[in-house]
């Protein structure tokens, strides 16, 4: 294998540095790339790939910082997490290095598994970071649930349980998905903000958009309709009938 120049590893151990200077943050290789994350629940905030002469650095950035991104030569919108506000910068020198520093500490904040509205970030609309609010009590109101965040998204499910609901925070609204029965998921399907999301539709689950009140109190009621339809099947109900 070839040996990364000075230079490169150079520029691989400042990233190193500010990444594990925030709390609580740990470096780990999933599927043998470099990434880091909050040890609470487990929330990815930076993803970095050396190469023999640049290093590529894969990160959260609010809409506020967005447009200033992609501006830069050696920025763009990730290829695969670009609809979650990742982007990847592709970086050769010091100087490259220096204009995404800070995005590296906001991609850390964005990040924060619990976030409130004193949160919001720039760009960030304050309404959507209340709206998960709402969501997450709703969802806590349940026995024994738990919030943890698989392949970076945020899920709840009963402890050992199956996951009934996915919330998490986009650029122009909040994103939840439920899984619903087949008359209320046809009527959930009729409505302009909800789609059959990827992976997971085919099991009888649906993704909806929240951008207004209106829409929020449509969708809260499903929260727990999707609670009962993951609850575990109870033994009795398997036996046959003598």
């Amino acid at each position: 294998m070839a040996l990364l120049s000075p230079a490169i590893l150079e520029l691989l151990e400042q990233v190193r540095q500010i990444a594990l200077s925030y709390p609580e943050a740990e470096e780990y290789f999933p599927w043998g790339t470099r990434s880091y994350f909050r040890s609470l629940k487990g929330r990815n905030f930076l993803f970095v790939v050396e190469g023999l002469d640049d290093l590529v650095v894969s990160l959260r950035l609010p809409l506020g910082e967005q447009a200033g991104a992609v501006s830069l030569p050696f920025v763009e919108r990730h290829k695969s997490m670009g609809f979650k506000d990742w982007f990847t910068a592709t970086i050769k020198t010091d100087e490259e290095l220096d204009l995404i520093k800070p995005w590296i500490g906001l991609s850390y904040e964005l990040g924060k598994p619990f976030r409130g509205k004193a949160d919001c970030l720039p760009g960030e609309q304050p309404y959507i970071l209340e709206f998960l609010d709402r969501v997450r009590q709703i969802a806590h109101s349940y026995e024994d649930i738990e919030e943890y965040f698989p392949f970076g998204d945020r899920a709840f499910r009963k402890r050992k349980g199956q996951i009934f609901l996915h919330a998490n925070e986009h650029q122009d609204g909040l994103y939840v998905a439920v899984r619903l029965p087949m008359g209320e998921r046809e009527h959930a399907l009729s409505l302009p903000f909800v789609e059959v999301p990827k992976y997971i539709g085919h099991k009888g689950w649906v993704g909806a958009k929240v951008r207004n009140e209106e829409e929020l109190e449509t969708v809260l009621p499903w929260v727990d309709l999707s609670y009962e339809m993951n609850q575990p099947v109870r033994k009795n109900k398997l036996k046959s009938k003598k």
